[in-house]
């Protein structure tokens, strides 16, 4: 059994819906926390994912090696694989709308705001975001073997190595507060490890928009 139940992280996206982004976020956070108390992090920044094709940003609000809860999409549509996993998933739509396929589906599913999305361990589904999609995901399974699939493509083809390191300081982080609120007798090592990894997430949060150099500042070298 997992810390989290499916059925009331689905009930809690459910509370986001025909609310404007991103008061949405915040409504689905705020209504699983009144489930799990002080169990989840609402400061870690959203972060880019790119796996499987597909390019989507996420917010996570818990982590450990067996699940995790966090909040992705896109506003512009994307792509691709989901992976074959060790862990089970789900997602609830809060917004757009998304396609899915398994193998040997010749039509595909179509997912709307408040339908729930089950890929389960071993399987596998070819996906497509649309005009842009939001959802909320439970993940429940061996977290750490997908972490090879959510970090390949950002270091060996995007050479994005920013949104990598990000990703790894930002799940050892919440790792680190998992183990000692379930292990109190850890939290004197937890405790700093976490400190330790959220001060690199934020340290490596890029602007929030990047301004053009004007011509006049631009100096050509000879």
């Amino acid at each position: 059994m997992g810390r989290f139940d499916p059925d009331v992280v689905h009930q809690c996206a459910l509370e986001c819906l025909g609310k404007p982004k991103p008061q949405m976020f915040d409504a689905f956070a705020n209504a699983l926390a009144a489930h799990y108390p002080n169990t989840l992090d609402f400061s870690q920044p959203w972060v880019y994912s790119i796996a499987g094709g597909a390019m989507i940003q996420m917010k996570l609000y818990y982590a450990s090696t067996s699940e995790y809860i966090m909040i992705w999409g896109t506003p512009i549509g994307s792509e691709g694989h989901s992976g074959r996993h060790f862990a089970g998933f789900w997602d609830t739509v809060i917004d757009g709308e998304t396609w899915y396929y398994a193998e040997g589906q010749f039509e595909k599913t179509i997912y709307k705001p408040g339908d729930r999305i089950y890929v389960g361990p071993g399987q596998a589904r070819g996906m497509n975001f649309t005009d842009g999609v939001w959802a909320v995901e439970y993940a429940r399974g061996f977290i750490p073997f997908s972490v090879p699939f959510g970090v390949n493509e950002e270091i060996l083809i995007c050479v994005d190595y920013l949104t990598a390191v990000q990703t790894f300081s930002l799940y050892t982080d919440l790792i680190a507060q998992s183990f000692g609120q379930r292990l109190g007798i850890f939290r004197p090592i937890t405790k700093p490890v976490s400190w330790v990894a959220h001060k690199i997430t934020q340290k490596l949060e890029p602007a929030p928009e990047v301004k053009e150099i004007p011509k006049k500042n631009i100096r050509w070298f000879k």
